[in-house]
């Protein structure tokens, strides 16, 4: 009984062409290979779905037996490369050891030359479709007919051959090569390349008819084990069953993807620690550069008589006040608290995404005026800084202290310059900030109360639901955009002028001008150190309770905090 089974159809060998090999040649390669019977039953059936055709089937041999069915697994002992694994991260299947062996074929010359092909006898019981087989080519030449014997042979032993050589030629290797090495493979039987394979369903038998080509295969789920017994009669069926999943490819869990290091941002801390430790470097070879090219300007002839006509401050008007009083002190202590948390707020309303909580007004109705706690937080500072700027600024006024922060004359200029060239070179300039400020520290406290606060103040008022929102004239003249475009350079004036500040008050006698801010003192002692440790205890604690659960009951006595 001869056994049909269909090639696998690879990639087409040209683009856009058809699968290869055509279907009519896969069917070719392995009509009138005959199939050795082997004992153990197959654990899986090679199939091949065909169209029915309308065909007088051949009367049934009554003396020729039905030979079994045969597995591809069972004979001829060349195993098929394993590919790509059946479930995301397991081993590639078919597993090694496992892999299905095709069947040896034997090609005989008659079957190429012969004109009229012997019909093949008909199964009767139970079919299922039928599988057309192209008649055999007339008789060809001698050469053209080795060609095609040993091109049926490779295709029968499932040895593919691949894509040509050189544009237009034929495929590689050659078949008259493929031959020789398909016939000289060793037979395996089917118990020996299978011994763990459970027994199969008998496959229904179906009739093998001569006339339109077969369809490609089609995969059906396996067959469900059941006890041995032998197949009654050689068949095709409609779809192969596909090979179950090796023990060892189950087990085998999906490979976790690794974390990684911790990312704080776009970096992770062992970046931050060495972006850190790269910034610093680069800082201190910087400042090294400039303070030596500062000392050797200052050294040149021209920018010594510069220094000595501008030594770096401008006295002060005639009836100016010496000394520092203690309001000026607690000013300075609230400016300072108040400044922090704002910053600090502003920075959580400029990158929250979610606000923890919002308020809205008790005056508004239907949810006007609705803002994030945040910002409430935000603006409530700014009201409190505001108040106590104007404050300062009347004290400041009143006391006759404003002399010591307005420039009133222009040489403050050329002084600030020669004062900011005397700091560059670490050459610093003589402190006597109980009695007068140089040039520079009065321009930058200038700049400070009279030029940025009241545009921190402008600015917020525009961006803050204290605006009119339908008064259509001023908004035009005032836009939001251009209030946002100069509110958040004036909050990193403020951070810079910090910095600073703080960097020259412990830099040019730490406990001297500590006393003049906190103790209202000219002393060098120790109080206004302590009284400035304290101030730092207390921003330190607003800093951790300015917080959502904290926030909210304050919020709420002055309007409604709601998700």
């Amino acid at each position: 009984m001869t056994a049909v089974r269909n090639l696998r159809r690879g990639l087409p060998r040209q683009r856009g062409g058809e699968p290869w090999p055509p279907g009519g040649e896969a069917s070719v390669g392995l009509v009138g290979a005959p199939v050795e019977a082997s004992a153990a039953p197959a654990a899986a059936t090679v199939v091949i779905a065909a169209e029915p055709v309308a065909t007088t089937p051949a009367p049934p041999v009554a003396s020729t037996p039905a030979a079994p069915v045969v597995a591809a697994t069972g004979a001829s002992g060349r195993r098929l490369r394993s590919g790509l694994p059946r479930v995301p991260g397991g081993a590639s299947w078919p597993v090694t050891g496992e892999a299905i062996v095709a069947a040896k074929a034997v090609v005989a010359d008659a079957a190429v030359t012969d004109a009229a092909p012997t019909p093949a006898p008909a199964v009767t019981a139970e079919p299922i479709a039928e599988l057309a087989v192209p008649a055999a080519p007339a008789a060809q030449p001698a050469p053209v007919a080795a060609a095609a014997a040993a091109s049926a042979a490779a295709t029968a032993t499932g040895l593919r051959r691949g894509l040509p050589r050189v544009a237009g030629g034929d495929p590689w290797p050659p078949a008259s090569v493929v031959a020789p090495i398909a016939e000289a493979m060793p037979v395996v039987p089917a118990s020996e390349s299978q011994p763990s394979a459970a027994p199969a369903e008998p496959a229904p038998a179906a009739s093998v008819a001569a006339s339109a080509p077969p369809r490609e295969a089609e995969v059906a789920p396996p067959a469900v084990p059941a006890p041995t017994a032998p197949a009654p009669a050689a068949s095709v069926a409609t779809a192969p069953a596909a090979p179950p999943q090796s023990a060892e490819s189950a087990a085998t869990p999906a490979p976790a993807a690794s974390a990684g290091p911790k990312r704080y941002g776009r970096l992770t801390m062992k970046q931050w620690v060495g972006a850190s430790v790269v910034g610093i470097l680069a800082i201190i070879g910087a400042a090294t550069i400039v303070v030596q090219l500062t000392r050797w300007f200052i050294g040149l002839e021209f920018m010594q008589d510069f220094l000595a006509t501008y030594p770096g401050e401008t006295p002060l008007p005639e009836g100016a006040p010496v000394g520092l009083p203690a309001w000026l002190g607690w000013q300075h202590f609230f400016n300072v608290f108040l400044i922090v948390l704002i910053i600090r707020s502003g920075l959580q309303v400029r990158t929250e995404r979610r606000p923890p909580a919002y308020w809205t007004p008790r005056w508004a109705k239907g949810g006007q005026g609705r803002i994030s706690l945040n910002l409430w937080f935000h603006q409530s500072l700014d009201i409190l800084w505001l108040v106590n700027g104007l404050v300062f600024v009347v004290l400041l006024f009143a006391t006759g202290q404003w002399m010591r922060v307005v420039p009133t004359s222009w040489e403050v200029v050329p002084n600030a310059i020669s004062a900011g060239l005397q700091y560059l070179s670490l050459d610093w300039p003589l402190e006597n900030g109980w009695v007068n400020y140089n040039s520079l520290q009065v321009l930058a406290y200038f700049v400070t109360i009279f030029v940025a606060a009241p545009l921190a103040a402008i600015t917020g008022v525009r961006m803050s639901g204290l605006w009119p929102k339908n008064a259509t004239t001023l908004n035009r003249v005032y836009p939001v955009e251009w209030a946002r475009a100069v509110h958040f350079p004036v909050m990193l004036y403020f951070v810079a002028f910090i910095v600073v500040h703080v960097t020259l008050v412990f830099l040019t006698g730490a406990l001297r001008n500590l006393n003049h801010m906190y103790a209202a003192s000219d002393a060098d002692g120790w109080l206004g150190f302590w009284i400035f440790v304290a101030s730092l205890v207390v921003i330190a604690a607003a800093w951790v309770a300015a917080r959502p659960s904290l926030l909210a009951p304050i919020a709420g006595l002055f309007g409604k905090v709601g998700r």
